[in-house]
């Protein structure tokens, strides 16, 4: 999903047009029938929901944020929180957005995805191994 990142805050009407492009390229590769639940085959072909695939690709830039793998300049926009208890210790400033617009910017839902995360997930120590466990816990997420 090329500039998920950017567009991710976009409706939700366009969110489900997405699905449906992707729901429509699961049942040719899959070759299920018009009909049929899709669940099974997006399950099938290891896919996440396009809000789910969203979400997944915020949470990787956030954690390569948060490892100083990403550019300086997005990597400054963060701070973590100065006075938390240890389990909360990786979690991060919400950014003091009061307008609906301010609350779509990624600085404030990529903290809000971070502090979601649990602790286990933020502490990996590779990338891959944090990708391969997100996607788990996210097909897992009802």
């Amino acid at each position: 999903l090329y500039c998920s990142t950017v567009w991710s805050n976009t409706s939700a009407k366009n969110v489900k047009k997405l699905q449906l492009v992707q729901n429509f390229a699961c049942r040719i590769i899959t070759n299920t029938c018009k009909f049929d639940h899709i669940s099974p085959a997006l399950q099938y072909l290891n896919w996440l929901p396009i809000n789910k695939q969203l979400k997944f690709r915020e949470a990787v830039l956030m954690y390569k944020i948060m490892n100083k793998q990403a550019p300086s300049y997005l990597c400054d926009k963060f701070q973590k929180k100065k006075y938390c208890r240890t389990r909360n210790s990786n979690n991060l400033e919400i950014p003091l957005f009061k307008s609906k617009s301010g609350q779509r910017t990624f600085e404030y839902r990529g903290v809000k995805i971070w502090n979601n995360l649990n602790n286990e997930l933020k502490s990996e120590i590779s990338l891959t191994t944090f990708k391969h466990n997100l996607k788990k816990a996210l097909i897992a997420e009802k």
